[in-house]
Parts: structure tokens; C-alpha cells; sequence
């Protein structure tokens, strides 16, 4: 069938607005924010409602059948074509196949209407609301193949096997024609002659010897396609494109993770799918910019938590050499994350959204394997959890029996009984999923020795002692941080304190106006956090050692919180004339074995990294920190730290040349508060205001995790010197980017739209 983007041009009536709108669409991140929501600091305090998207479609007349292809939209989703009521989707993340065709009106306009109900409480991060991914629609004749009815895989690494369910609505003899396609160069083709019967589906396989592979790794992902037709009198009826790669996965106790034959350990982490000042849209440019910016900080794996992503994401992790693991719910029958999440519809509809995400997902390379839950409560020793989590593990078995089954728990209640408890639920699983709980590993190996482990959340406090847990031990295949990257909702969860402000004793949620959950890697606008150059040196090394400090405002003062936090620390060496002499702790993050400190030049001393963070008080002089590191008694790297000046200027900076004229390409430029010298003022937090000519302000924003700043606004506060806007427009030419601050020099910045 042949698959067209049909995200431009709709009309939208939602809380706040009312007009023309292309998709991706999150028309909940714009609306002010409330302490009083019913979703709450699990929501981000953003507010929800309900969304209208209205569209006329022409379907021209050689096209018989038609599917509406949803990607994902949240939540409650009710689709009405010509006044027909089709369906009605409740989970916020699984794709939909709508068969328009008996409703049709073929040569004229046909009026679609998607509604979208964000109800809340229902979740436990920021949610988004409306249709925040793609919609495809897919026309074919009356034989064809249907979106997710075909499946490529590698069983071998030298063997690609292609199945095929051939849709008819009508009986007749034909002919299916593969061909395995090396960009444009055809490398293998197989034809069988197919007898199809009206209103049943036709088994077709293929199996196909490959010589000469370049297989799909997360070094070199080389993608293939197979490109399928089928004819009738030698004529095309039907065609399709499937991009796949070549690879093999196994998991075993012994060998652990082998992908193509090769071992290897999963630098894994865990990410939400908002964008920030975006919400939830997933903008391709957004999605491309986020995967991106993890894969250059070392991940070569990511869970998606807690849902199915979204195809955009599957298709650039394919590219990029991503794994992922692919999640299905985050809750079953019991409550959790509000009273009106899932576990309202999932006896009704769990088999229906399995099948929705298996049949989707099966045909990328780096979809690594399935989770039927997080955290599930059932799993910890009900005999209806140990029961569904064998139906749910065969479910997804009967779509794809070529990747492993999993689900992530945590030790909830008694730990000497939890192994016990949770025995009968890991049993129909091939792998298991600890959550903070990597102290378990070796002992649990003793109890359950064919058992294959993985961290699925850990962190990054322990991130040096969970990652050389899984370095030591064979049967554990990776460590998933939570998380690598921030996102909206889960609101003040990565706190932590001084005590002249209180203490912290475990995760809690924070008031109002905590937006962020301030435990990622990355920041909101995606720049790197200390404990990401820390992650670094721990699981990759050989990478310079970068210095952050401790105001020395709070030394020797007691620092609390909720345990997913980072030091308060900032790679700065500017404070105030007051703290001259005073003492200043300083870390180093590295994989040296020594650290030689200097202050202007003058040597101070040397530390001894410990679990990869050198320490070491330095009273305060303005001028200039370094350090020299050492491994196995030679220099292996250098850094240092500098006084910067007053703010002086707004520096903006486009991170692309040029963009696409089409509304929905984006273009981000970074902001940085400079001094005269063009040096970031750390601690800078003003307020900057943005002006775009030549195009559309889709938003600026900073990763401050707690403020007032509205999104979709044209100003917004720096947060440790930066922010971040974005920009997209319909028409080409020079766009203008122009920020500017109270007693700052202005920047600007060009970017040309094509």
C-alpha cells in the first residue's frame, strides 16, 4: 500500500485555541500552569482537556482501501469519518490502524474528526495532550499488503527471511516479487505465485541467502530494503518499501548480551518522550537532536519509559545505531499514577495495544526487546500478576518470537522475601529488569543461575558501582540511568538541599513551581549536566577531566536529597570578592589514577581519585584552576577553569545552517550569557526576550527545572548562563533570531529556510 504523511493542514478547537494547525501537536504545553491541576506535579502542573481535530480528506478513486494510520495521540482517542463513529483508543501511546474504506467517499472530500481527551490524574510524568505524533494514510487496491502485515528478519547472519499476510477482497491468482535492495543496487530477488482468497489473509515467506553482509551494529547500522511487489497479469497491484538490517541478538546467563555474535554491555538510559518547551510534538528535528546529543554523551541504548515510542524514533535509532528497548504499560489492573490511567481498560484492550506495538516495532534493527510493564504492582506476589505476566510474555511471542520478553520491578516490600515473591512472574521471561536494586546481582545469580539480569533504572550517585556490577558479571547485560535525559512532569523528584533550607529523606514530589523532574543526564534544552562527564569517564574514559566546584558558601554545610540527585556542583571559578581565601571544594571527574591541582600556575597538590572523582579544597583567587591527569604514570589529559567578567552580551548561536520551509522542520539556537571576553557566565540567570523575522518562534526556554517562565511565550530566564529557542517557518529566506536582555548587548543569529 502506498503510505502519505497527512500531518499538514488540519483545524484545532482546544482549551486556548481555536484554528489551523499541522501535526505534531501538543496543545497542553502552552496553557498556563496551575498549582491546583488535577494532574498535578506528576503533570508538571500543566493543565489538560479536550481536543478537536477536524480534517477534509480526498480520496481518489483508484485507491479501494484505505487505512487511517494514528502514530500516537493522548489519550481517550475517538476517530469519526463521515459521521461514523470508528473507535475509540484509550491508551496515550500504542499507534492505531483505522480501515476507512467501508465509510469512503472516493473523487470527493470526506470529513475526518479526531478528538482527544488528556484526562488527569493519569499518568506519572508529563503526558502532553491531542495528536503530538504523525498521521499517515494508507491507500491501496483490493490485494495488497497492509501496514504491519509484513515482517523481515535476520535469523542467521546470513540469512534474511521475509513473511508477507497478503490482504484480498477478492479471489484471484497472482504473483509476489522480493528483492533485497543495497541502496540502489539490487542484491537478491525471489518470485512465488500466490493463490489469494476474497476476505482472508495469504501466508507468503521468503528466505533469502545473503553473501557479502554489512551487518547492523551501533557502530556501522547499515539498513537494507526490501522491496516487495505483487502482480496480476504483469501488472503492479501492490507494492511496499521495508527498511531492515542484518543482526543477530542473543541473551544467555553464560555469555550474556551477544549482538552478532559479539558481546556487548548495554550503556544504557531511560527517557520520557517530551521536548521540552515542545511538550509532547515529536518534531522529527526535535527527535533527531535529542537522540543525537545522547548517543555523542556515550549511550548506545535507551528504554523508552514507560510506553511505545514513536516511529520516528524507531526510524533514527535504525539509522544512528541506537537499542532500544520497547515498552508497553506502565500499569496493569491495579491503580497507579492516577485514577484514570490504563488500568481502567486494560483487561479490554492489553492484547489489542500489544499487538499494536509488536507489529509496528518488529521490523527495526534496534528494537533489542519487549517489556511487558514497569513496576508493575501485580509483580510482587499475586497470583494474577505471575499468571499475566505469562499471557502477556506469550502475547508478544505470537507476533515475534525473535527478541527477548522482559519487564522491570523494584524491590518493593520485604527484601529477603522478594526473590521469593517475585519468582513465578520473572519465570515466563527471558530477561529480568532490576530496578535500583543492583546490590542483588551476584546473590540473586546464586539463587537463579540461568537468570539474565539487566539495570534497567540505576542512579547516577551509584552509577560507578552499578556499572563495574555489570562490567564483573556476565549474566548482567547493561545499566539504564534514570535518566538520561529531563523531562516535564515527575516534578522536583531530582531535588536535593542545603540544610539551611531543610533535608530531603527520600523521593517525593515537589510543589509548585517545579515543572521538571531534574534527574537526566542532559538538562531540558539538552546540555550536558555535571553527572554526564561523570557517566562519561566511568563507562567510556580516556576523555578529559573536567573540573566542577562547590560554592564555597556551603562548605562543610550538609547537602540531602531525594537519592535520583547530583552534587550541587558548576564548572565555574567566579564568586564574589567576599569569598577571597576562602575554601573552595572542587572535583575532577576521570579514569586517572592521579590528579596534580594548580592555582595561577602554582602547583597545590595531588588527590587520588576515588570511584572516579578526584577531590581537593582551593582557597579562592581570582585567576585560573587546573589540573594535570595521570594514568599509569603518564599525562593523559588536561582542563582548567577561569574568573570570568560581568555579563556583558547575549550570544546566540544557530545550530544548523539552513532548515526546511515546510512548517515543520526546526531549527534551534543556543543563547549564552558572555562576559566582554565571549566567556559563559555560569550563573547567569536573566531574563531574555526573543525576536524572530522570517519565521515562526516555536519557543525559548531554559533547564531551569523550577520557575514561572510560560512556554510559548516570546521571553524566558537563563539558567546557568544558557537557554535554548526554537524556529521553524513556512516560507523561504532569511530568518532572524534576535535575543535580548536588560543591560545586555543583543545577539542575533541567521539561518536560511529552503
Amino acid at each position: 500500500m502506498r503510505k502519505i504523511c497527512i500531518s499538514k493542514g488540519w483545524n484545532l478547537s482546544a482549551p486556548g485555541y481555536s484554528g489551523p494547525v499541522d501535526l505534531p501537536n501538543d496543545y497542553s504545553v502552552t496553557l498556563p500552569r496551575n498549582r491546583n491541576v488535577p494532574g498535578g506535579a506528576d503533570n508538571g502542573f500543566f493543565p489538560n482537556g479536550t481536543g478537536t481535530y477536524t480534517k477534509e480528506l480526498f480520496l481518489s478513486s483508484p485507491s479501494r482501501h484505505c487505512i487511517l494510520d494514528i502514530d500516537g495521540a493522548y489519550m481517550c482517542t475517538t476517530v469519526e469519518f463521515n459521521g461514523h463513529k470508528m473507535v475509540m483508543h484509550p491508551h496515550g501511546y500504542t499507534p492505531m490502524l483505522i480501515d476507512l474504506t467501508e465509510y469512503a467517499g472516493f473523487d470527493k472530500a470526506n470529513d475526518l474528526v479526531i478528538t482527544t481527551d488528556a484526562v488527569q490524574p493519569s499518568t506519572r510524568w508529563y503526558s502532553g495532550a491531542g495528536i503530538y505524533r504523525d498521521v499517515y494514510l494508507w491507500t491501496g487496491g483490493d490485494i495488497r499488503i497492509e501496514p504491519w502485515d509484513k515482517f523481515v528478519f535476520s535469523p542467521a547472519l546470513d540469512t534474511v527471511k521475509a513473511v508477507y499476510e497478503l490482504s484480498a477482497d477478492r479471489t484471484a491468482d497472482v504473483v509476489i516479487f522480493a528483492e533485497i535492495r543495497d541502496e540502489d543496487t539490487v542484491i537478491l530477488s525471489q518470485k512465488q505465485p500466490v493463490h489469494v482468497t476474497a476476505n482472508q489473509k495469504t501466508k507468503v515467506e521468503f528466505t533469502f541467502s545473503v553473501s557479502d553482509v554489512k551487518h547492523w551494529d551501533t557502530e556501522n547500522p547499515y539498513l537494507y530494503t526490501m522491496h516487495t511487489e505483487i502482480y496480476e497479469k504483469d501488472c503492479v497491484i501492490d507494492s511496499d518499501d521495508t527498511k531492515f538490517g542484518i543482526r543477530t541478538i542473543s541473551v544467555d546467563a553464560e555469555n550474556g548480551l551477544l549482538l552478532n555474535g559479539k558481546s556487548i554491555k548495554l550503556r544504557g538510559g531511560c527517557i520520557h518522550h517530551d521536548h521540552g518547551v515542545l511538550g509532547a510534538a515529536d518534531f522529527p528535528a526535535a527527535c533527531r537532536r535529542k537522540l543525537t546529543r545522547l548517543k555523542d554523551t556515550g549511550f548506545n541504548a535507551l528504554r523508552i519509559a514507560h510506553n511505545p515510542p514513536s516511529l520516528t524514533l524507531l526510524e533514527m535509532c535504525d539509522e544512528m545505531g541506537i537499542i532500544v528497548m520497547d515498552e508497553a504499560f506502565d500499569c496493569w489492573r491495579q491503580v497507579k499514577g492516577g485514577e484514570l490511567n490504563y488500568h481502567k481498560w486494560f483487561d479490554e484492550w492489553w492484547e489489542r495495544d500489544i499487538s499494536y506495538m509488536v507489529l509496528r516495532d518488529r521490523n527495526h534493527p534496534c528494537v533489542f526487546s519487549y517489556s511487558i510493564g514497569n513496576e508493575i504492582p501485580e509483580s510482587y506476589g499475586t497470583a494474577d500478576g505471575d499468571e499475566l505476566s505469562e499471557k502477556l510474555a506469550l502475547e508478544i511471542k505470537k507476533y515475534d518470537t525473535t527478541r527477548p520478553v522482559t519487564s522491570a520491578t523494584w524491590q518493593m516490600g520485604d527484601a529477603e522475601t522478594w526473590a521469593e515473591r517475585t519468582e513465578k512472574y520473572f519465570a515466563p521471561l527471558d530477561m529480568c529488569g532490576y530496578n535500583y536494586i543492583f546490590q542483588r546481582y551476584e546473590s540473586d545469580h546464586e539463587l537463579y543461575p540461568s537468570r539474565v539480569i539487566w539495570g534497567s533504572e540505576t542512579h547516577a550517585l551509584k552509577f560507578y558501582d552499578s556499572w563495574n556490577a555489570v562490567l564483573r558479571n556476565a549474566h548482567v547485560i547493561g545499566d539504564f540511568t534514570w535518566t538520561a535525559y529531563d523531562n516535564l512532569g515527575e516534578a522536583g523528584t531530582g531535588r536535593a538541599l542545603w540544610a539551611r533550607d531543610g533535608r530531603i529523606d527520600g523521593i517525593t514530589l515537589a510543589d509548585y513551581p517545579w515543572r521538571s523532574c531534574y534527574q537526566g543526564d542532559l538538562d531540558l534544552c539538552g546540555y550536558r549536566r555535571p553527572q554526564s562527564y561523570f557517566r562519561e569517564a566511568v563507562w567510556i574514559g580516556g576523555k578529559e577531566p573536567r573540573i566542577f566546584t562547590t560554592h564555597p558558601e556551603h562548605y562543610g554545610e550538609e547537602y540531602t536529597g531525594t537519592a535520583w540527585h547530583w552534587y550541587d556542583v558548576l564548572d565555574t571559578w567566579t564568586f564574589d570578592e567576599k569569598y577571597l581565601g576562602k575554601p573552595v571544594p572542587c572535583e575532577v571527574y576521570t579514569d586517572a589514577d592521579e590528579i596534580v591541582w594548580y592555582c595561577n600556575g602554582k602547583e597545590l597538590g595531588k588527590s587520588i581519585p576515588e570511584k572516579a572523582i578526584a577531590r581537593f579544597d582551593i582557597p579562592y583567587e581570582k585567576g585560573e584552576i587546573s589540573v594535570h591527569a595521570y594514568k599509569n604514570g603518564k599525562l593523559c589529559g588536561t582542563s582548567s577553569l577561569h574568573t570570568v567578567g560581568k555579563a556583558a552580551t547575549v550570544k546566540v548561536e544557530a545550530e544548523s545552517t539552513s532548515l526546511k520551509a515546510d512548517n515543520r522542520d526546526l531549527c534551534y539556537f543556543d543563547i549564552t550569557v558572555t562576559d566582554e571576553n565571549g566567556d559563559r557566565i555560569p550563573d547567569a540567570a536573566h531574563e531574555l526576550q526573543c525576536l524572530v523575522e522570517g519565521g515562526t518562534l516555536m519557543g525559548i526556554f531554559s533547564g531551569d527545572p523550577c520557575n514561572e517562565d510560560a512556554y510559548g511565550s516570546d521571553t524566558c530566564h537563563a539558567f546557568q548562563g544558557r537557554a535554548l529557542a526554537i524556529i521553524r517557518t513556512n516560507t523561504p529566506g532569511e530568518i532572524k533570531v534576535t535575543v535580548r536582555s536588560l543591560s545586555l548587548t543583543a545577539g542575533f543569529a541567521t539561518v536560511i529556510a529552503e
